[in-house]
């Protein structure tokens, strides 16, 4: 997880980053991330976000769910609002006649890269600002034992088993979607 007091907003590197238990990670900042992301996913989504969460991969209430975390990650944590110019670059090199097959696209790719494993700092997701590649590992999966579990309503919202690379593709392919949206991203698109 990086600390939220550096200045530097670039690329996670080991001397940004703070070593903490598993526990607290999970205590403090997964449940709180995903309680508000599970609050979010029920908001209607533009039609664009929409067209996107459809064309990503199954169960499509993960990738939604991915979706609200990134939305619930911008919102608590000040450092997930830093610019992506890495992400409006791969946009821009996509840039196809519909802007939807250039997100789904670089989500696909950027959502494949994610190691089924904790990404190591300057991995995966580790590039995206905010909370930390090992914090989106333990959503990724946290999101999709709720879903399987049905906790919200009784139903769950997935009903096969997911490895946990499935799980973490899924829901990072929403995750990243999200992330194309972002103001920083499009600006440059």
């Amino acid at each position: 997880m990086t600390s939220p007091y550096s200045e530097d907003p670039g690329p996670a590197s080991e001397s940004r980053v703070m070593k903490v238990k598993t526990e607290l990670v999970l205590e403090q900042l997964v449940s709180r991330v995903l309680g508000r992301a599970l609050e979010l996913r029920s908001d209607e989504l533009t039609e664009e976000s929409e067209r996107a969460i459809q064309a990503g991969p199954e169960p499509k209430e993960l990738a939604r769910l991915g979706y609200a975390c990134r939305v619930a990650e911008t919102e608590m944590f000040a450092p997930a609002r830093r610019p992506m110019p890495w992400l409006a670059e791969m946009l821009v090199e996509r840039t196809e006649p519909e802007s939807g097959a250039a997100i789904g696209s670089v989500c696909r790719e950027l959502a494949a890269e994610e190691p089924d494993a904790k990404p190591e700092p300057g991995e995966g997701s580790w590039r995206v600002p905010g909370p930390g590649g090992h914090v989106r590992h333990f959503l990724a999966l946290s999101a999709a034992d709720e879903l399987r579990q049905g906790r919200g309503n009784g139903e769950p919202a997935i009903t096969r088993e997911l490895s946990a690379g499935e799980a973490k593709r899924c829901f990072l392919y929403g995750f990243y979607a999200r992330c194309c949206e972002e103001p920083t991203a499009l600006s440059a698109s």
